[in-house]
């Protein structure tokens, strides 16, 4: 039985963004079969070292309190039942380690298969841009925002992974070139998705790998390879299709500098968001220890917003982008629904993962260092992403992000019980 789940292990992560629901479907049955493999995830891979149970704790601790004081808020605010929904990954989906302690699982495979999402994300962007003729690509994901951000992940592991992953075989070579052309080609992919709001991330990502890939130069050629990674991102948006990048970029620009001097909203990104801030700061203002609520939160919203001197244009956009009902800062949210205390809850999420894995990033076993390197990288992009959507608020998003960070402290655990048999 542990081979078949270990070959869904294996093909989930090469699905996220090219099946429907394939971030959430593969993670959910696995986190169920895991639970039946308690005793020998135990027995086979235990978490008897000090610092892996220490890394154990901060990461499911992180998670504990987001899911208690989140669920705690929403039964004060007498929530929608569907609010529920967002803490399911962070309940369930730790379960998924069971499975890969008990089968005892590499990280090499799983590595690759998340190269080929990456690229798998880019065929399919390209046969939407280019084929289909549409205006942003959105994959399976059925959303540009969501797509082009975990295309962006998903690349990040690939290139992560290329530089710093000790690949086995004869073939070793062909595996590490193809991780790299797999994380370029998610990085094509978030380009052709024409989604802004992550492409700081981009130069995260870019920066990091360029410095972990050069660890053993002089700084002068460190300075220099990220430097170069940096103009190599700007070529590759120049050459992309205007309309998904450049002029998308411009727009933002010119409509975020007539917000700041007129107050009117007059495109769908930056101005839009802009006013959405202002006016949530005045709802966060009302009530900053505990919020609002969901519901209350965003009610007190349209109440400011139809009083707002831009409500005419704001009214019709947003009307037109229902996704900015939740999606207009992960922090900014976080104060409306739940205060301070909601804010708090939704970074002990982030935080317990960053201390998870900040112990074993220079552990003396590349594999391992690699696993927390990626973990570790995680947790700036999404709170990148957050500055402009709701991460935890989306499906994809918040699955993505607990299956990755579970999974790798998973294959970590089982690498360092290798290491310690071994010895």
């Amino acid at each position: 039985m542990l081979n078949f789940w270990k070959r869904v292990f294996w093909i989930s992560p090469a699905i996220t963004l090219v099946v429907p629901s394939g971030q959430f479907v593969g993670p959910f049955f696995m986190a169920w079969a895991g639970l039946f493999f308690w005793a020998q995830a135990a027995r086979y891979t235990p978490l008897n070292m000090p610092d892996l149970k220490l890394s154990w704790f901060l990461m499911l601790g992180g998670f504990f309190v987001l899911v208690l004081v989140g669920i705690g808020l929403a039964v004060w605010h007498s929530n929608h039942a569907g609010h529920y929904e967002m803490y399911v990954p962070f309940v369930l989906f730790p379960a998924i380690a069971l499975l890969i302690r008990a089968g005892r699982w590499r990280a090499e495979p799983w590595l690759l298969s998340m190269a080929l999402g990456a690229y798998l994300a880019f065929i399919y962007a390209v046969y939407q841009i280019f084929i289909q003729n549409i205006d942003r690509a959105s994959g399976a994901a059925g959303n540009p925002i969501t797509f082009g951000n975990t295309a962006i992940v998903l690349a990040a592991v690939a290139l992560v992974s290329g530089v710093m992953f000790p690949f086995q075989g004869a073939k070793a070579k062909w595996k590490q070139a193809f991780v790299l052309f797999a994380g370029a080609s998610g990085t094509g992919a978030s380009l052709l998705s024409g989604s802004k709001g992550g492409w700081i991330s981009l130069f995260i990502i870019g920066i990091t790998v360029a410095y972990l890939s050069t660890q053993h130069w002089p700084a002068w050629r460190r300075h220099l390879s990220a430097l170069a990674v940096v103009l190599s991102l700007l070529m590759a948006a120049l050459l992309a299709p205007t309309h998904v990048v450049k002029d998308r970029v411009v727009s933002g620009l010119k409509g975020g500098w007539h917000w700041v001097h007129t107050g009117e909203v007059t495109e769908d990104s930056v101005s839009m968001r802009l006013e959405i801030w202002r006016l949530s700061a005045v709802v966060i203002s009302e009530k900053p220890w505990f919020g609002h609520g969901s519901i209350g939160a965003h009610q007190r919203w349209e109440e400011l917003s139809r009083q707002s001197g831009a409500s005419p244009a704001l009214a019709s956009l947003y009307q037109a982008n229902k996704k900015f009902v939740s999606s207009d800062n992960e922090f900014i949210g976080a104060l409306k629904g739940g205060g301070v205390l909601g804010a708090i809850g939704l970074f002990a999420g982030y935080i317990g993962v960053w201390l998870a894995f900040w112990r074993w990033r220079k552990h003396s076993d590349a594999q391992i260092r690699t696993l927390a390197s990626i973990g570790l990288l995680l947790v700036p992009v999404y709170l990148e992403f957050g500055l402009s959507v709701s991460v935890f608020g989306m499906n994809v998003f918040r699955s993505v992000f607990v299956m990755l960070a579970v999974c790798l402290l998973a294959l970590l655990s089982v690498r360092l019980n290798v290491l310690k048999e071994v010895t």
